[in-house]
C-alpha cells in the first residue's frame, strides 16, 4: 500500500505544473461564458527497492467560467468544476472516478472533491492574467490539494493568455517567476503566425517543483525539474485561449520513509476552450 501511495503521488504531483501565464492585457467581456476542458496524460516512473515501478494517470477535467465583473485593476470571475474524469494504473491496480456517478462521489476520492465538484468559486486575476492567491484555502486537502485546483484558479490559468499590444509575427516574450515553495518556472514564448484573429504561439520553458503532500497518512515530497514545450492558438482581440498542446519531461526525486526514490514523469495536456 505504501508503495502505491508512492505511485500515486509522483504520477499526479506533477501534473498541475504545465500552465503557465505571461504579460500584456487581457480583454474580456462581462458577462461572457466560457468551457474549459483539459486532457492530462501522466506516465511515470519511480525506483523502489531496486525495482521501476511504472503508473499512469488520465485525468479530464471540465471548468464553467464567467466574468462577472472587471475593475480598473482586476477582473472577477466565477469558475465551477462541472466534471473530473480518472483513471489510473500501478502496480496492476487499475483506480477509475467519475464526478457524474454517485457511487464515485460517495467513494474515497469523490469525498475529498465533493466542495469543488458543481461548486462555484470566486476567482479573481488580473489584468494580465495572472490568478491573485486565494485567502481561504482551509478546505483545501486530499487529492484536491495535490490537483491545486485553487493556485491555478479553477481554469483560468488554461483559458487566457494575455498577448502584447498590437502582437505581430515574430514578437518574443518571457515569463519567469521565482514561485511559491513549490513550483518555479520560466517560459519563453514566441508568436509564429497571425490568421485573423486567431495568433498561434509557441512556448518552451523550464518547470522546477517542490511539493510535500500527505498520502494514506504517509508524508510524501517531491522535487523535480523538467521541460516544457508547445503550442496554441490565441485570440488577439480577447487573449482568450483557443487549444493548448503541451508536453513536459522532468525527472528528479521522491521522499518517502526517510529516503529518496529517483522518479521521471512525462505529462501531456491538452486543452480547448468554448465561448458560450
Amino acid at each position: 500500500m505504501k508503495k502505491i501511495s508512492l505511485l500515486f503521488a509522483s504520477a499526479i504531483c506533477f501534473s498541475t505544473a504545465i500552465t503557465a501565464q505571461t504579460t500584456g492585457t487581457l480583454k474580456l467581456i462581462k458577462g461572457q461564458k466560457y468551457v474549459v476542458e483539459n486532457k492530462l496524460s501522466t506516465s511515470s516512473s519511480t525506483q523502489v527497492q531496486g525495482q521501476a515501478m511504472e503508473s499512469t494517470a488520465d485525468v479530464a477535467t471540465v471548468y464553467n467560467i464567467e466574468v462577472k465583473d472587471k475593475t480598473d485593476n482586476n477582473i472577477n470571475l466565477s469558475n465551477t468544476i462541472s466534471n473530473i474524469k480518472m483513471n489510473m494504473s500501478m502496480m496492476g491496480q487499475n483506480i477509475t472516478f467519475d464526478s457524474d456517478k454517485k457511487e464515485d462521489m460517495d467513494g474515497n476520492i469523490g469525498s475529498t472533491l465533493k466542495d469543488f465538484i458543481n461548486q462555484p468559486k470566486n476567482v479573481i486575476i488580473d489584468h494580465a492574467g495572472n490568478v491573485k492567491p486565494s485567502t481561504d484555502t482551509s478546505t483545501v486537502s486530499g487529492l484536491a490539494k495535490q490537483l491545486d485546483f485553487d493556485a491555478s484558479g479553477y481554469g483560468a490559468e488554461l483559458a487566457f493568455l494575455a498577448l502584447p499590444k498590437n502582437p505581430k509575427v515574430g514578437d518574443t516574450w518571457t515569463d519567469s517567476n521565482s514561485g511559491d515553495s513549490s513550483m518555479a518556472k520560466s517560459i519563453a514564448y514566441t508568436i509564429k503566425e497571425i490568421n485573423g484573429n486567431v495568433a498561434t504561439v509557441s512556448f518552451t520553458g523550464t518547470v522546477t517543483t517542490q511539493k510535500t503532500i500527505e498520502q494514506q497518512g504517509m508524508e510524501i515530497g517531491t522535487k523535480t525539474k523538467g521541460k516544457i514545450a508547445g503550442e496554441e492558438k490565441v485570440d488577439v482581440k480577447t487573449g482568450v485561449v483557443q487549444s493548448n498542446n503541451s508536453t513536459t519531461e522532468a525527472s528528479g526525486t521522491v521522499s518517502a520513509m526517510g529516503q529518496d526514490f529517483p522518479t521521471s514523469t512525462k505529462v501531456t495536456s491538452t486543452t480547448t476552450v468554448k465561448v458560450l
